[in-house]
């Protein structure tokens, strides 16, 4: 991944808040890149950063590798933030409707006692899928499996389309894709290719359903262009 983003040296915590306003900025405005790579943060660098990340100004998140003291920065944009906040209101009200309790599922997230997620949404702008390929792999490989499924959203404004793809574990506990889907709200009508988006209810919850009351968490294509409009608003 670096290759992709070369890391540059970190300098100061102010140096890290300016990087971080200037890709909210840009990315207030545009699709670009969204992620910081940063190189020679020791640890306890990366702890003050964390410690002061209120400080930064935005909702960012925080990967860091100790081993090499490398720390990558996700900026997250305003349709990234919706389509992630609003997918997970989706589903939380389609499990609740079938009696799931609050204890059992309480968003997206949610983890087994002492565990890893079940379900891990990521999502990003297009030309940060390189990295949120990565995610999706690091989530499943990493947890041995544990992590039973990751569901990939791209959100493009220009145009404005939302590919979204799902991984599960495979052989060996490497990611494989089981699922794709494009939602284009610039068609006429806007359309949506792949559907339904199929979630299996023992892979969310992290047991069978029980039968009559229980089932698969399903998307169908209007669900999907509903919050797909949602996004760009």
């Amino acid at each position: 991944m670096t290759g992709v983003y070369p890391p540059v040296t970190y300098v100061s915590f102010q140096d890290l808040k300016a990087r971080v306003m200037s890709a909210a900025d840009a990315l207030s405005r545009r699709d670009v890149n969204q992620y910081i790579c940063l190189k020679h943060v020791v640890q306890r660098e990366f702890e003050s950063i964390e410690q002061n990340r209120d400080n930064i100004g935005s909702a960012i998140r925080f990967t860091y590798f100790p081993d090499i003291e490398t720390l990558i920065v996700k900026v997250p944009s305003k349709q990234q933030e919706k389509a992630h906040a609003t997918i997970g209101g989706r589903l939380i009200r389609k499990v609740a409707r079938m009696g799931v309790g609050d204890l059992e599922f309480q968003a997206l997230g949610a983890t087994q006692p002492g565990g890893w997620p079940l379900l891990v949404v990521e999502a990003g702008v297009s030309e940060s899928m390189p990295r949120l390929r990565c995610d999706a792999s690091w989530w499943i490989s990493n947890s041995n499996g544990e992590v039973q499924m990751v569901l990939i959203i791209e959100v493009s404004r220009n145009p404005k389309k939302v590919p979204q793809t799902q991984v599960q574990p495979g052989p060996v506990c490497q990611a494989h894709k089981v699922w794709a889907t494009m939602i284009d709200q610039q068609a006429n009508p806007p359309m949506v290719l792949g559907a339904p988006l199929r979630l299996e209810f023992y892979k969310v919850i992290g047991r069978p359903a029980i039968p009559l009351m229980e089932h698969d968490i399903v998307f169908t294509s209007a669900d999907l262009l509903e919050w797909s409009r949602y996004v760009f608003i």
